[in-house]
C-alpha cells in the first residue's frame, strides 16, 4: 500500500508498541477527513472477474470507544489501457466500535459487495483506493490501519 498524493493518510509508520515485542507497519487515518492509500492486485487466472469484499484491521491509540469505517473502490486496466479511468463505487464496511483499551487489534466485518469498474477480463491489473469514511464514523482518534483482507471468488480449480 502507498499513501495517496492527493490526501493521504499518513504513512507509512513503523510503530513500536512495547519494547522488544511485536512492532506493526500502519497507516494512520484522521478523524477530520477521507485520507486515502492506494494498492494493486494482478489477480489469478482462477478468479471470476466478479465482484470482492473486504475485511479490514486497524486500532486506536487511545481510549475512545467511537466508531470507525474504511470504504473500497476498484478499477481493472487490461495491456494498453490508460492507468486513468474511474474506480467504481466505494463501499464501506460496517462501522466497529473501538475496545477502549489502546492498541488493541480491531477487525471489521466483511463488506458488501465492491464492483470494480472498468469490466474486469482475465490477466487484468486491478487498482484498489481505501480510505476512512469519516461521514460514517464517530471516532475522535487517528484511525492506524494495519491490513486488510481481500476475497475474491474462483471459478477454476487452477490457473493453467
Amino acid at each position: 500500500m502507498f499513501a495517496t498524493t492527493t490526501n493521504g493518510a499518513s504513512g507509512p509508520n513503523q510503530v513500536e508498541i512495547s519494547a522488544n515485542q511485536a512492532e506493526i507497519s500502519s497507516f494512520d487515518f484522521a478523524a477530520d477527513a477521507d485520507d486515502h492509500v492506494q494498492f494493486t492486485v494482478a489477480f489469478p487466472k482462477s478468479w471470476n472477474e466478479s465482484t470482492v469484499t473486504f475485511q479490514s484491521y486497524w486500532s486506536v491509540t487511545g481510549t475512545n470507544t467511537g466508531t470507525v469505517c474504511f470504504a473500497l473502490q476498484g478499477k481493472a486496466a487490461s495491456s494498453d489501457d490508460a492507468f486513468a479511468g474511474a474506480y467504481g463505487t466505494a463501499v464501506p464496511n460496517t462501522a466497529l466500535a473501538a475496545s477502549g483499551t489502546a492498541n488493541d487489534l480491531m477487525v471489521n466485518v466483511e463488506s458488501g459487495a465492491v464492483t470494480i469498474g472498468g469490466s474486469p477480463a482475465a490477466g487484468d491489473l486491478c487498482s484498489f483506493q481505501l480510505f476512512r469514511d469519516v461521514s460514517a464514523d464517530d471516532q475522535t482518534a487517528a484511525a492506524r490501519l494495519v491490513g486488510i483482507k481481500l476475497f475474491f471468488t474462483t471459478d477454476a480449480a487452477n490457473d493453467v
